[in-house]
């Protein structure tokens, strides 16, 4: 081989190791996926023991259950019982819990991977202090990677004995590639009214202030 040749494949070496590595770190990083339920009837979880089905990957939400959901949010009791919260995960999956078959309020910041207590099955979700935004840790099985892939579910609770249209499911986040997820707070109603006044007003005083200034001119 002349030695023109051979520099020319060290270059050709060079740059297919760098092209693996650019790859690998690409495919290393974390991709967080995250779904908002606004403006869905069914983000407001129906009264009853069938509640709402919720697929992950898909974001698809059923009032009857389907194959392949991961996520049931629902309402025990009938009679004279007391309806709760409850969330249902099947076997391919489950929930962060705190003692017992309690769910743990997760706080932002808090982290959700393999290391995390989880239980499958029926979980009893309601918060004793309302009104509250609640984050409940999840994982599932991926079903187009069939990777164990971990979130956060973030349900909204006015009413602690639970009644008709007092639990809304906002949304959920979760990590597409098996990695862990850290719980990301979500703005409480009355701080996004804040925020909107705030900005209605701004915008208010830019206009005085443009209709001043043509007025001078």
């Amino acid at each position: 081989m002349s030695a023109s040749n051979s520099r020319r494949a060290k270059r050709l070496a060079l740059c297919a190791t760098a092209i693996g590595a650019a790859l690998a770190m690409n495919a290393a990083q974390a991709v967080v996926v995250n779904v908002d339920f606004s403006g869905n009837p069914l983000s407001t979880v129906p009264f009853d023991i069938n509640g709402v089905y919720i697929d992950v990957v898909t974001g698809a939400l059923s009032a009857a259950s389907f194959t392949g959901y991961d996520i049931n949010p629902y309402f025990s009791g009938s009679g004279g019982a007391t309806p709760a919260f409850r969330l249902f995960l099947p076997s391919t999956g489950g929930a962060v819990v705190a003692g017992g078959t309690i769910a743990a309020s997760l706080v932002p910041g808090a982290v959700v991977d393999g290391s995390a207590t989880f239980a499958n099955g029926v979980i009893n979700a309601h918060q004793a202090s309302v009104p509250v935004t609640s984050y409940f840790g999840f994982r599932f099985i991926n079903e187009q990677t069939s990777a164990t892939n971990y979130g956060y579910l973030v349900v909204r609770q006015t009413a602690n004995p639970a009644v008709a249209g007092s639990i809304r499911v906002l949304g959920y986040s979760y990590e597409n590639a098996g990695a862990a997820i850290t719980v990301t707070a979500v703005p409480e109603p009355s701080t996004l009214l804040m925020m909107l006044s705030g900005l209605v007003a701004a915008a208010g005083l830019r206009l005085r202030r443009r209709a001043a200034l043509q007025q001078g001119g």
